[in-house]
């Protein structure tokens, strides 16, 4: 009994990492589409002038130079259609791999550890580089999804084969093996 709630425990929080992935592939698409289209130019110029003018409060506020070195560096057209599109591309993926997670689709499983663990390598690239505390976080977040996931699959493999031999046992039910 205590492994079934062991079980259901990691059961839960996998499908919650994979509702956390849904829904951060929505915004990582909004983003691409922010970046790649002329709603960047009408965002930035805005928000230089809200820097420039004293309507952001303490010029010598942490937060305030974070988020004027942010905007000037994503008004260089090479890295916003850069970051553009690469959120473009890890959006569309983890939507599919969401999906396909959530259907239960045993390939999907392998595919999504593959996908996320390259996502990885180059997040930790970028880390030392960086030193990004919100990189920080989703790599370590990955990770975590990344474990989740393997659970999963190791606990849905042995159940389909379990479900597959029940139905080689049952009289008059032919198995997909057998076909």
């Amino acid at each position: 009994m205590a492994t079934f709630f062991k079980q259901r425990y990691w059961h839960e929080l996998f499908e919650a990492g994979v509702a956390f992935k849904a829904i951060n592939s929505v915004w990582e698409v909004l983003g691409s589409v922010f970046l790649l289209t002329r709603l960047h130019s009408w965002f930035t110029q805005t928000l230089i002038y809200l820097i420039n003018s004293e309507l952001l409060g303490d010029r010598d506020d942490l937060l305030f130079h974070v988020v004027q070195g942010q905007v000037v560096h994503l008004t260089v057209g090479s890295t916003r259609i850069f970051v553009g599109l690469y959120l473009l591309f890890h959006g569309v993926m983890n939507a599919f791999l969401a999906y396909n997670l959530y259907r239960n689709r045993l390939w999907s499983y392998p595919i999504s550890i593959l996908f996320t663990s390259l996502f990885f390598f180059y997040q930790v690239y970028r880390l030392l580089h960086t030193h990004s505390p919100l990189l920080l976080f989703i790599t370590i977040l990955d990770i975590f999804f990344v474990i989740l996931t393997w659970h999963e699959w190791r606990y849905q493999k042995k159940r389909a084969a379990q479900i597959e031999a029940q139905r080689a046992h049952e009289p008059g039910i032919a198995s997909d093996s057998n076909k």
